[in-house]
């Protein structure tokens, strides 16, 4: 699920975008819903399971820009989020933020 943002033509420090997000701390359980899928055993199922998803929301920097692009928000361990807007893409050299596309999650995470 995805919305909008309308950013500024060109970039300037202090420039934030808020992203809100959910996460599903058990993906992967719908193999383990009653079937049919769709039924109302499973609709019940699906609406228990999404009640446990955790809710967050982060006023993000934007990464410096010369030209306006394609907004790529990246969502990092320990609910880290980064946010680029440039024409350029990840794994391209010239992308604000290439990390890795799976990350290992640390036992514990940083205080913010």
């Amino acid at each position: 699920q995805n919305c909008c943002v309308s950013l500024p033509r060109q970039w300037h420090p202090g420039l934030t975008v808020v992203v809100e997000w959910e996460k599903d701390p058990n993906t992967g359980d719908s193999v383990n819903w009653p079937k049919p899928r769709y039924s109302d055993a499973w609709r019940k199922a699906a609406r228990e399971h999404q009640s446990k998803y955790t809710r967050h929301r982060a006023v993000v920097e934007v990464a410096p820009y010369e030209q306006l692009g394609l907004v790529n928000v990246h969502f990092l361990p320990c609910d880290q989020v980064k946010v680029a807007a440039s024409p350029s893409y990840h794994g391209r050299p010239n992308h604000p933020y290439n990390y890795p596309m799976k990350m290992e999650v640390p036992a514990v995470c940083p205080a913010p």
